[in-house]
Order: structure tokens, then C-alpha cells, then sequence
């Protein structure tokens, strides 16, 4: 009866308010001395947490610090790394023999191949579950810890269909942050609490090989430092590592498997990818958290030489494995990001991903508070040396090739807006800084003289190694490990290295400056005409009373003249950076007009020589002129001078009142009579919005639709307003007059100007 009395409290209280739920779930666990009952209910309340629904689920990853800090609180302290969650796996694995199955088919599709063609990293070896008949993997047997860490993991990636990008400081978020924090400490000294030696159920691993440099196939995660101790004590002194050491294991190969799954396709299919393209790219908050664990990782690899643990060799093959992964991931979101600012999220983790010199500390503090200061260009003040050469050479491609794929972006965006600006001047002052592209030069020059060199001396050659330094640093020891980097990322047989420094760039990059200078001449023009906008605009007396009583939209135009004046800073940077990187001569940058803004790019080689997926077309890269908004009006988004709170109540209540009164406005509109002429000063007239719709098939479509007259309050939700109601309240109230008299003093005055109105233009047309 006990039993039952449980398992009747646990499906009680998924039914009860998030706080006694928490509570209720709470006693159970702690208080439950059924290990039967803790087993039964583990995986339907794991099912409960990450279920994609946000009526079924718990809406962790729509719950956030500013919206909810209740909830938040709540939900956080109950999956935090020592909250309830967690002690009731660790309480679970005392049972070293007690398996969860995790069907494949949840899996992402990419680590579900791998496990399929049986190329998978050791972390699998014990977890992979066979069909005795077919012969092939049907699922993965996890111990508690692993199947909570699997579906925190995959509740990211297959729940991909979110539009609320928004969610910066969201429970998931947050949580991701924590377990990374705790799983993977970047102190070494730091242990993962709680001490659970008593769980024995992972196997040992093999002994793995020794190789010379990095292996660039899927290396087995732990390479224990004390394997070279005594043969006969080698089983013992590894189990005992892993044993330590287990849970950061599987932190770090879950969160890279699943979190950097890519979706490959090919020519063939590609109009299927395009019309599914929302299901399977990643989604702006995935990307956010996969820098994070991107900068986490290099923190943790950044120690391995001063760890005296058993986890000194998962830091050091850590960034290996989350290094070739990353690439994959990174050249796939850079090739089918949509042509837009977003793009920025994208960069910053590619420009993260290549940059481990500033992340040699815990970086992840300033992204994981709510209100902390975010700071795209955080780091230490670290800088690179001859000591992330071979870090270089590993990920040769990371750089040159993903590089080659980002600057035609910039062909095909204005960069004379704002936003496109910071991000071409985020990506040439990383390039620009100093040994980053003098060592990739020697290597990339090294790299092309040994493939069209003879192979008899393209290793032993004292020549090369006395032409290839750089600040005393012999780069041809490094050359055969970058050329493995190309061979072993790009897992293509036809795939032929295209050189970054060469000739035949060189036309390409010069029409890329000049393109900078002509967008820096846009910039200009737009200051110009932005302030002499302004100039008017407080020119008159009218105009200046206006200002002075802060009418109009001054305050937004100020903003954006501030906006303006920091482009030609960045461009004019931009320009200095890319000569540097490229070595070009600044005398043959002539001066140009804005002309060469309409310059094509498509018959350069370096356009060429790389298949740009999802590019818009040609008449889509010019400027455009003559933008304006052909939404419903009331769905604008909320200006500089509006108050959020009170347009949207006031939004909420003007669309109640047209769901009641919208057919008797829609008469009113229409009638010549003097009412019908009240309901045109009061009403927003009716008007033709466009919409985008997608049909069964994803495609989208503009439908026009037709706005009937109705209601418009958000004139109301301006500061201004608010404003000059308040000053004409305390006037009020200094005459000893209620608020009541006052409300009824504004109806009273804003009716005689609506019939005075009404009045005259009745007049007019009787004249007429």
C-alpha cells in the first residue's frame, strides 16, 4: 500500500501549481525509502520535464530571469547540479546494474549514423543496446546520470521550432551554464561534488593508442596519465580514474554529440532541406549556448598541464574532440544562415572557437548571472603566442577554409548599415591582431610548396625549415599536421585546398576594400542627410516648439545620427585591418563613388571556388530604397518614445473593444451622415496590410489581407502624452480640483475638438 501511496503522490502533484509541485516532488525523493518506486517514476518524471509541449512540459526554456524570477528561482533550484533532480540519481545508482533505454530514432540524425556504422567514440562502447536478430543498434542502455544529461541535451535540439529567440537568461540557459561550471571545473583542484566512489557500473576503458601528434579521427576521451605504470596494475589504476572522473565524461561527449549534431545535405536534396529549414537549422539560443560550451572548453583544456588528477587527460583531448566538431558545425550554420544581423551570433562563435588565448579563465560568470554585463569582445587580456601554434596547426581549416565561406557574406550585405559594420569590423580586428596571420601565411605558404614539391623531401629539408619561421618558431615541423587537418576535416575525396594568400585573390580582396570604402562614402552621406534632417526638424517656430515640448520623433532620430557617426569609424578600421591581413598597398585604393556598391562579384575566383548556399539573388544585394512597413499597424514594434507596458495594455484593451463593436464601427465608416463623419476623425481608417504565411509545404507567400475601421489607442502610449497628462493632473490637484474633474475635463475638451472638426468639414462640403 505504501508503494501505491507513492506513485499516487507522484501523479498527484504533476497536476498541482509549479510550487507545491516542486514541494511535493521534493518529500518524495527525499523522503521515499523505495528504490522500486524511485525507479518507476524516474523516467515518466524526466518525460514530464522535457516534453516539447509548453502545456505538458515545464517551459524551461521559456521561463527567464526578467519575465518570471519565481518560476525561475523555483525550477532552477530543483535541476541545479545538488537540487533534488540530481539526488535522486545519485540516489538511483546504487544500483549499478539499473539501465534506462533511450530509443536511437531520438537521437540526432548524425550521432545516430555514427553509432549505426559502429565509428563511434569509446564513451558508447558499454551504452550501445543490439537487436540480436537484425544485428544493428536499436538504443543506448544509460545508468540515471546519463539518461537525465541525454534529454537535458537533446530537449535543445528537438525542440528547435521556437520563435522566441529572447530567452537569454532562460532556466535552460541558466542550468546549461551551471553544469558545465560543475561537471567540468576549470580548477583542477576543484573535485565534482558529490563524492559517489561507490557507483562501480562504467566500464574501463581500452588503453589507447599513442600517437605523436593529435589524432584527428574521434580519439578515445581518456588517455589515463598513470597507464605507463606497472603492467599488472594498469586494469585497477584505470578503472579507479574513471571512476572520478565519469561524470565530466559524459557531460562533455553528450553536450558535443547532441549539441553540435549537424544535418548534412547535398545538391540532390537540397530543395528539401530549404522547405524544412526551420526544423533542422539551429535555432539563436542554441547557438548562444554552443559558444558557451565552446569557451567552457577551452577554460577547461587550458589546465591539463597543471592537473595532477585522473582529468588531466580529458582536458587535454576535450578541445580535440570539441575542436573537429565544432568545424563541422560552425562551416554548416556559415553556409545556410539567412542573410541577415543574426549572422553576429554565428561569427562570435566561430571568432570564440578560434581564439583559446582568451579563455584560458572561467569566462562563462559574466553570460550565466541575469544582468551581468555582456561584452562581445570579453576575454582577458591574453594574447597569442608561440605556444597555440600547434593549436593552429590542428585547426588550419578552421580558420583559412571557414574564412574563405564568411567574406562573400559581406559582398552580399550592406555594410553601411550599422549592425553588418560591427560584424565586418569584429571579423578583421581578430584577423588583424598581431602573429594570427603571419603564422597562418608561413603555414598556408609551407602547405603549397610541399604539395607541389617532390614528396622525397618534403619533410627532411633544411631549407624549408630555415624559410618557414616565424618570430624563431620552425613552422615546417607543423606543416604535415595541418595538412592532416585539411585532409581529416574536409571528408571529401575531391576536395582540393584553395590557398587564402594567392595571386589570384588578390583582385578579389582589392574590390572587397574598395567595396569598404565605397559603403564608408554611404555612411557619410547618411550622417549628412541625418543631421540636416535634425536641422529642420528645430528650424521654425513651430518646429521649436514642437521640440520643446518634445512632440515628434527628434528623440529616435538622435539615436540613430549617434548610430550613424560610429560607421565610418568601424569602416575606416575595417580598411586598415583587411590591408594588414591581405599585405595590400593602400596607394592603389583610389578614391571611388558609391557607384561600386553595384559591382558584382560573381566572376571572382574566390566567389567561385565555394558553393554559397541559400545566397539571394542579385537585384537582392543592392541597397534598398523607399522601406517602409506594411504590417498591421498596431503590431509595430515599440519605439524609443513609447511606453512597453502601456501600448501593450492599451493594444489588449483597443482589441477587445473591435472583437465587440468592429461591424458597428465598420457601419459608422461607411454613413454620410454627422455621426458617420465623428466615426472618421475617431477611427483608423481601413486599410491593406501584406502578411507572410508558409503553405503545408514551408514555402512563404505575401497574402494581402483587408483591415476593417476600428479602434487605434496607442497614440495614448507615448511619453509625451503621458507627460503632459501628469503636468495637467498636478495643476489640477494644486487647484484643489479631484481626478475625476480632471477626467471629465479631458473627455469634455477632446469632444468639442472632435465636433468642431466634424463641424467645419460638414460646412466645407455644404459650401462645396
Amino acid at each position: 500500500m505504501a508503494d501505491d501511496n507513492i506513485m499516487s503522490k507522484f501523479y498527484t502533484c504533476l497536476n498541482l501549481s509549479l510550487h507545491e509541485r516542486i514541494k511535493e516532488l521534493t518529500k518524495i525523493i527525499d523522503q521515499s525509502g523505495s528504490h522500486k518506486d524511485l525507479q518507476a517514476l524516474f523516467p515518466q518524471l524526466i518525460n514530464n520535464i522535457f516534453a516539447p509541449s509548453l502545456q505538458n512540459g515545464w517551459g524551461i526554456r521559456h521561463v527567464t530571469f526578467e519575465r518570471n524570477r519565481h518560476e525561475f528561482n523555483l525550477l532552477l533550484g530543483f535541476l541545479e547540479p545538488h537540487g533534488p533532480m540530481f539526488r535522486l540519481c545519485y540516489k538511483l545508482l546504487l544500483d549499478p546494474q539499473l539501465k534506462y533505454y533511450l530509443p536511437l530514432n531520438i537521437l540526432p540524425l548524425q550521432l545516430q549514423m555514427t553509432l549505426e556504422r559502429g565509428r563511434c567514440p569509446q564513451f558508447y562502447a558499454d551504452l550501445i543496446t543490439m537487436d540480436s536478430q537484425a544485428l544493428n543498434v536499436v538504443a543506448l542502455a544509460l545508468n540515471p546520470f546519463d539518461y537525465y544529461i541525454f534529454y537535458f541535451a537533446l530537449y535543445l535540439v528537438n525542440n528547435n521550432q521556437s520563435k522566441d529567440w529572447d530567452n537569454w537568461n532562460s532556466v535552460y540557459f541558466a542550468l546549461a551554464c551551471d553544469y558545465l561550471m560543475h561537471f567540468l571545473p576549470c580548477d583542477p583542484n576543484v573535485p565534482v561534488s558529490p563524492n559517489i566512489s561507490y557507483y562501480t557500473g562504467k566500464v574501463s576503458m581500452i588503453a589507447p593508442l599513442q600517437t605523436a601528434h593529435r589524432p584527428l579521427s574521434s580519439p578515445s576521451l581518456l588517455v589515463i596519465s598513470d597507464l605507463s605504470g606497472i603492467s599488472n596494475q594498469r586494469a585497477s589504476s584505470q578503472t579507479q580514474s574513471r571512476n572520478e572522473i565519469w561524470r565530466s565524461e559524459t557531460v562533455l561527449q553528450i553536450f558535443i554529440d547532441t549539441w553540435m549534431s549537424v544535418e548534412s545535405f547535398n545538391n540532390t536534396n537540397l530543395e528539401i532541406y530549404q522547405r524544412n529549414y526551420s526544423a533542422v537549422t539551429s535555432s539563436q539560443e542554441r547557438v548562444r549556448i554552443v559558444r558557451v560550451l565552446v569557451k567552457h572548453i577551452h577554460s577547461f583544456s587550458a589546465k591539463y598541464n597543471t592537473d595532477p588528477t585522473a582529468s588531466s587527460a580529458l582536458r587535454k583531448y576535450a578541445r580535440q574532440i570539441m575542436c573537429s566538431r565544432a568545424y563541422h558545425y560552425v562551416k554548416h550554420l556559415v553556409t545556410t544562415w539567412p542573410l541577415d544581423a543574426s549572422f553576429r551570433l554565428v561569427l562570435e562563435l566561430w571568432l570564440s572557437l578560434i581564439q583559446p588565448w582568451r579563455y584560458t579563465d572561467n569566462t562563462i560568470n559574466q553570460y550565466r548571472f541575469p544582468g551581468a554585463q555582456r561584452n562581445p569582445e570579453e576575454g582577458n587580456a591574453n594574447m597569442l603566442d608561440e605556444s597555440f601554434t600547434q593549436f593552429l596547426a590542428e585547426n588550419f581549416p578552421t580558420y583559412t577554409c571557414i574564412f574563405q565561406l564568411v567574406i562573400p557574406r559581406f559582398m552580399r550585405l550592406d555594410i553601411s548599415v550599422y549592425r553588418n559594420a560591427v560584424m565586418l569590423f569584429r571579423l578583421g580586428k581578430v584577423f588583424a591582431q598581431p602573429h594570427l596571420v603571419p603564422m597562418l601565411l608561413n603555414l598556408e605558404r609551407a602547405i603549397t610548396d610541399n604539395v607541389s614539391g617532390s614528396p622525397d623531401n618534403s619533410h627532411n629539408n633544411s631549407n624549408l625549415d630555415q624559410s618557414y619561421t616565424y618570430n624563431g618558431v620552425a613552422l615546417n615541423k607543423w606543416v604535415s599536421i595541418a595538412k592532416q587537418a585539411i585532409s581529416e576535416l574536409n571528408m571529401t575525396a575531391t576536395f582540393e585546398y584553395d590557398p587564402v594568400w594567392s595571386e589570384n585573390k588578390r583582385e578579389f580582396i582589392m574590390e572587397f576594400v574598395k567595396r569598404i570604402l565605397a559603403s564608408k562614402h554611404a555612411a557619410d552621406k547618411n550622417i549628412e542627410e541625418c543631421t540636416a534632417k535634425l536641422n529642420q526638424q528645430s528650424q521654425g517656430l513651430w518646429n521649436a516648439t514642437k521640440l520643446w515640448l518634445m512632440m515628434g520623433n527628434t528623440m529616435e532620430d538622435s539615436v540613430l545620427l549617434e548610430e550613424y557617426k560610429k560607421i565610418p569609424i568601424y569602416l575606416t578600421s575595417c580598411v586598415n585591418y583587411f590591408i594588414t591581413i591581405f599585405g595590400l598597398n593602400g596607394n592603389m585604393l583610389l578614391p571611388l563613388e558609391a557607384e561600386i556598391l553595384e559591382d558584382s562579384v560573381e566572376h571572382s575566383s574566390f566567389a567561385n571556388s565555394h558553393n554559397f548556399t541559400l545566397s539571394i539573388a542579385q537585384k537582392l544585394r543592392n541597397k534598398p530604397t523607399g522601406i517602409q512597413y506594411m504590417g498591421d499597424p498596431e503590431l509595430m514594434p515599440i519605439m524609443s518614445y513609447e511606453n512597453t507596458i502601456l501600448v501593450r495594455i492599451l493594444y489588449q484593451i483597443s482589441t477587445r473593444l473591435n472583437e465587440l463593436y468592429g461591424e458597428e464601427f465598420s457601419r459608422l465608416w461607411t454613413r454620410n451622415d454627422f455621426w458617420g463623419f465623428v466615426a472618421r476623425e475617431v477611427l483608423q481608417k481601413p486599410t491593406t496590410i501584406q502578411l507572410y504565411v508558409k503553405d503545408s509545404s514551408y514555402q512563404q507567400s505575401v497574402v494581402n489581407e483587408e483591415l476593417p475601421a476600428r479602434l487605434s489607442l496607442r497614440s495614448l502610449g507615448s511619453y509625451v502624452f503621458v507627460i503632459w497628462i501628469s503636468l495637467g493632473y498636478i495643476i489640477f490637484r494644486m487647484f484643489s480640483h479631484s481626478g475625476i474633474f480632471y477626467l471629465f475635463f479631458l473627455i469634455t475638451v477632446w469632444s468639442l475638438i472632435v465636433l468642431s472638426k466634424v463641424s467645419l468639414k460638414r460646412l466645407k462640403i455644404m459650401n462645396d
